[in-house]
């Protein structure tokens, strides 16, 4: 596509990011996906890094919070990041800065889905489970479970 094909992508990429924040894996996928080819998506990444419309940190951060506020569990919002794109450390580090910021507990996030869901016994903990509570935890919010 060459020049014309390069401001394309660089326009494309504008339009997503001004949807929600995405991080660079999420932006080349969709690039990828609308069939840019690579040198269009790497000028329109390393434009949209220098302009300052592309952070994985923000979009980590972005996503952190979406997921604090939905009641997920610390390791679930991690891992979630970590297939968004965000190298481990970023992500561990997003998660711990997100958290500390709006006072996430996995605690009280897990007792809130309980009460919301109005959930019991192995339906309480496969349902917490899958919100990537660990079992520890699990254990002491849901009664009855019984180690085999």
């Amino acid at each position: 596509m060459g020049y014309n094909g390069a401001v394309a992508a660089l326009e494309h990429a504008k339009k997503l990011l001004g949807a929600r924040e995405r991080t660079e894996a999420q932006l080349r996928a969709a690039l990828v996906r609308k069939g840019f080819g690579a040198d269009e998506i790497d000028q329109a990444v390393a434009r949209l890094k220098a302009l300052g419309f592309l952070d994985d940190r923000r979009a980590a951060e972005a996503h952190a919070r979406t997921a604090f506020a939905a009641k997920q569990s610390r390791a679930a919002v991690t891992r979630k990041l970590g297939a968004l794109g965000v190298a481990e450390a970023e992500a561990r580090a997003a998660v711990t800065r997100i958290a500390s910021e709006v006072g996430q507990d996995d605690e009280l996030a897990a007792r809130a889905l309980l009460a919301r869901r109005r959930l019991t016994g192995v339906k309480a903990a496969r349902f917490l489970a899958g919100r990537g509570f660990d079992e520890a935890l699990i254990r002491r919010l849901v009664p009855g479970l019984d180690a085999d």
